[in-house]
């Protein structure tokens, strides 16, 4: 495995797996995987930048997501 995930590999699991092999989430998705309700999720998709639209298909890239997830935890700290 790449990166530092080998460390949490006994924490993982087959939801985890799959989620981590997509670059891009659904609002259902990523909602129900990162625990938010749909709009919190919605609202910091947008504030992260990362939601991505074609034609009436939306979806939220997990890379800037997450890492304005990280930034928002660091500030609290």
């Amino acid at each position: 495995m790449s990166g530092c995930i080998w460390m949490f590999s006994d924490q993982l699991d087959d939801w985890d797996i799959a989620m981590l092999q997509k670059d891009f989430v659904t609002y259902n998705e990523g909602s129900m995987y990162y625990g938010l309700g749909m709009k919190p999720f919605t609202r910091l998709a947008h504030e992260a930048g990362a939601v991505y639209k074609i034609g009436k298909m939306v979806r939220i890239k997990r890379e800037p997501f997450e890492a304005y997830l990280r930034s928002i935890r660091a500030r609290k700290n």
